[in-house]
């Protein structure tokens, strides 16, 4: 069960509630940032009459499978990308982990592996109309889906280190065509590419230290692993007398170097722009291995096959670090009787400082009639809620730096923590809601008295 933004989409779609009546949001946004996914979302939910698992579960296997199986059929030996799969899988799982989320990025990472798939096609024909026409089809579907139309100039910039000028010419063309065709079919072109990009720009401006950005957005440690894969098999290649330079000189390889650079400004360059890129080098590199050393109806390739799909299962499957055991708890919810009054009653707040417990207690609750200050994106918070949210951020979730949303609480609103021992922060009644989840609220006014007079008795 994924543990972030798929509870969200689903929940959201489940809801029927527009973000504004969710969260407590900045002015600047005004509009849904994701809305393909949720029209695909609510279309599928429609269609079949699915409750939120299910939906989940959709998510997780159609953007699972969006990205895996179609690349199959991109090379002459199908088993190179299983091949690749595997090899990532082992060397470094975090991008074949997040190809279980469930989020719309998975589009994005597709997109830059079709693009691996076209950019010579599109090279070697003269009139490479149809090649064209389904990069701008999929950069439309990308954008109106998952909105990170800029990120494309990636893909543009690698074309540029590799000097494929007319690629270039012709690439640009396609996607710009897919990102405005994208755009248009939102409903609100203009202010959904405006606020795609105020959105980049506050997500990385808004912070003092780099921990106060969401995990994703942190820098990564280099992915050390990535030289021992692409220096075994140049070596490899160098030892059947294969060696080339258009190997490493070419927009694939550049992409992956520009993305693995820039993954220590934000991870997410190398886990969705940058891996997807090498797992197609990769898959390259092994079918010129495969052609070279079997034949397509020899056995051992029949022996090839079997191994690495065992090796892609068995990588993947294992449970090592609880990676697909850990959210496993109970969340607050509405419906149970001993929850209800340490929730926040209709037209009330949820104060939190978690972004994984608004992901639960939204699933968990898409119809609360109450809203939350802080929940997929710091920077949607209002201007007031955001300072507060950095403090805490900055001092380490100190008790103090809770008291200015005490302040401004009402006897509808809740302050909901996840803590090990119960919250020391003044003026609340404390209750642990479900383990290691505690609600606070208002004492009611004669309560108030009562602790009182017991701090003066």
């Amino acid at each position: 069960m994924p543990g972030d933004d798929a509870l969200r989409h689903v929940a959201k779609v489940v809801s029927g509630k527009p973000w504004a009546d969710i969260l407590i949001i900045r002015p600047e946004i005004t509009m849904d940032s994701h809305p393909g996914w949720h029209e695909i979302l609510t279309f599928f939910q429609n269609a079949t009459g699915s409750e939120k698992n299910s939906l989940l579960n959709f998510s997780v296997l159609f953007l699972f499978l969006s990205f895996t199986l179609p690349v199959v059929f991109y090379f002459r030996r199908c088993e190179a990308w299983i091949a690749a799969l595997a090899i990532s899988a082992v060397f470094f799982f975090g991008p074949i982990y997040r190809l279980f989320y469930g989020r719309p990025f998975v589009v994005s990472m597709y997109i830059v592996v079709l693009f691996c798939f076209l950019w010579d096609k599109i090279r070697d024909k003269k009139y490479p109309w149809v090649q064209l026409a389904i990069l701008a089809f999929v950069t439309t579907l990308g954008t109106w889906i998952h909105g990170t139309w800029y990120l494309y100039v990636l893909l543009l910039f690698a074309l540029i280190l590799a000097r494929q000028w007319r690629v270039l010419l012709l690439t640009t063309g396609a996607i710009s065509l897919g990102v405005i065709l994208g755009a248009i079919i939102t409903g609100n072109p203009l202010n959904f590419l405006h606020q795609m990009i105020f959105h980049a720009f506050e997500a990385f401006g808004k912070h003092i230290f780099q921990r106060q950005l969401v995990t994703e957005f942190q820098p990564f440690a280099g992915e050390i692993p990535l030289f021992i894969v692409t220096g075994g098999l140049l070596i490899w290649r160098w030892t059947r007398q294969e060696w080339k330079v258009s190997v490493v000189d070419n927009p694939v390889f550049y992409l992956v170097l520009t993305g693995w650079i820039m993954g220590f400004v934000a991870n997410r360059f190398w886990t969705d722009w940058a891996w997807p890129a090498l797992a197609f080098w990769i898959a390259c590199e092994v079918q010129s291995a495969l052609e070279y050393y079997m034949d397509s109806f020899s056995f051992k390739r029949l022996i090839f096959v079997g191994v690495m799909c065992l090796v892609l299962f068995l990588s993947v499957t294992n449970d090592i670090g609880n990676r697909w055991s850990r959210d496993v708890s109970e969340w607050p919810n509405i419906e149970n009787t001993a929850h209800r009054s340490w929730l926040p009653d209709k037209g009330g707040i949820l104060y939190n400082d978690n972004m994984g417990l608004f992901y639960q207690v939204f699933y968990q609750n898409p119809h609360a009639p109450w809203r939350y200050t802080l929940g997929f994106e710091p920077i949607w918070m209002t201007a007031d809620n955001l300072e507060i949210y950095r403090n805490i951020q900055l001092t380490r979730n100190k008790n103090e730096s809770y008291l200015p949303w005490v302040k401004k609480m009402t006897e509808k609103d809740r302050l909901i923590l996840v803590r090990n021992s119960k919250p020391a922060i003044e003026g609340l009644e404390w209750h642990e809601v479900t383990p290691t989840v505690w609600s606070g609220k208002l004492p009611k006014a004669n309560t108030v008295k009562d602790i009182l007079h017991n701090e003066i008795k």
